[in-house]
């Protein structure tokens, strides 16, 4: 086992140059990395009463240069720390309420599932008659769990009343993920580097013991850290499951609202539609009766009509057959009138002048009844010179 960290040890310890080479851009001095794990150190010395200031102080310069390969990214470590510092001085030190100050802060009981009036709404709003089952605010166990979290600002307002619907704030929770994460992979990388310095002095100490406790100290630090993490995590699943439990019950609620309201409903449209066809059809019975009557009244009366455009048009048709009767018999009788008055014109022409002579029926004949002058010409018929008797 101890040959094998020997050969990871040295593995670290060959890639690490590389590493640190191909990372240039990002890289930054051991007093700089001293100084992300000094602000880190006062940070969590703040929150959670511990001593890693000073400890990160007294680490030599030699075991910091084997723990500075083994941050992933050590930019990001310091960015998160110098955000979470500048967290803490934004907040103000009227937000930050130590457990001392904090456990006289009173809070009055409120009403949660399981002690609301039978279907209440679960609400979280001002005013609310019932509330989310959150943390009771007056647990001793719970306030010592939010103590830590008060002291840097992760609610507003920081009272346990209030804090105990509250999530934990975003901007540490995100931050402290951050140290969490560079902080848990550097000390499995840091073991193994420490370990290949076991035979080298360091000031009358062995190297790997000074190097193991910086190690440690850096596991503390990253367990403080998770610890911290680990608070936010809790109170926000406390907060959720709160709320997710208080909207089921809210759903099993209004479910049983809505189905009483729609059994109601479907009663009364029921009877209302019982109603509405009653009404519909005694309507429809008059309206069909009164229809039937109008309609036997309507045939009667175009019957009545029909009768008498069909007497109309025998009259008419007897009228018009006379007339037409009347007017072939004029036309005919004007036709014969013509025909004999051209006859006689016909004879004057035939008859020599001195001779000529107009039979007078003609002047008084109205049709079939003139006479035929050419009649009285000689057997071989009119012409010039044969124009028959003289008058």
């Amino acid at each position: 086992m101890k040959q094998l960290l020997l050969i990871m040890g040295a593995t670290a310890l060959l890639v690490a140059p590389s590493r640190a080479q191909a990372q240039s851009q990002n890289d930054m001095t051991i007093p700089e990395f001293r100084q992300v794990l000094v602000d880190l150190g006062s940070y969590l010395d703040a929150h959670k009463g511990t001593d890693l200031r000073s400890q990160f102080e007294a680490i030599p310069d030699n075991v910091l240069m084997k723990l500075y390969p083994t941050i992933s990214n050590p930019r990001q470590l310091q960015s998160a720390v110098a955000a979470l510092k500048q967290h803490d001085a934004e907040q103000g030190a009227q937000l930050r309420l130590l457990p001392e100050a904090s456990a006289n802060i009173s809070a009055s009981p409120m009403l949660v599932v399981g002690t609301c009036p039978p279907n209440s709404i679960i609400d979280n709003s001002s005013g609310a008659a019932c509330t989310p089952a959150y943390p009771d605010p007056t647990n001793s166990a719970w306030r010592n769990m939010v103590n830590p979290l008060i002291t840097f600002g992760a609610f507003s307002p920081s009272d346990y009343a209030s804090v105990s619907s509250q999530s934990c704030g975003l901007t540490v929770e995100s931050n402290l993920v951050q140290v969490v994460a560079a902080l848990n992979g550097t000390v499995t990388a840091a073991s193994i580097g420490c370990s290949a310095l076991q035979a080298i002095p360091v000031g009358g100490t062995i190297a790997a013991g000074v190097c193991d406790a910086a190690v440690t100290l850096v596991a503390v630090a990253g367990a403080v850290s998770q610890g911290l993490l680990a608070d936010c995590s809790e109170q926000d699943g406390n907060v959720n499951t709160a709320e997710i439990d208080a909207g089921f019950h809210n759903t099993v609620t209004i479910y049983n609202a809505l189905g009483t309201d729609f059994t109601t409903l479907n009663t009364a449209l029921g009877t209302d539609f019982t109603n509405l066809n009653t009404a519909l059809s005694t309507d429809f019975t008059s309206l069909n009766t009164a229809l039937g009557s109008d309609f036997t009244n309507l045939n009667t009366h175009l019957t009545t009509v029909d009768n008498h455009i069909a007497a109309e048009f025998v009259a008419l048709d007897a009228h018009l057959v006379t007339l037409v009767n009347q007017l072939t018999n004029q036309i005919a009788q004007g036709t014969a009138l013509s025909d004999a008055e051209l006859r006689q014109v016909m004879k004057l022409l035939l008859t020599p002048d001195g001779l000529k002579k107009i039979d007078p029926p003609i002047l008084t004949c109205t049709g079939t009844n003139c006479p035929n002058v050419l009649a009285a010409c000689p057997a071989a018929g009119c012409s010039w010179n044969n124009a028959g008797p003289l008058p």
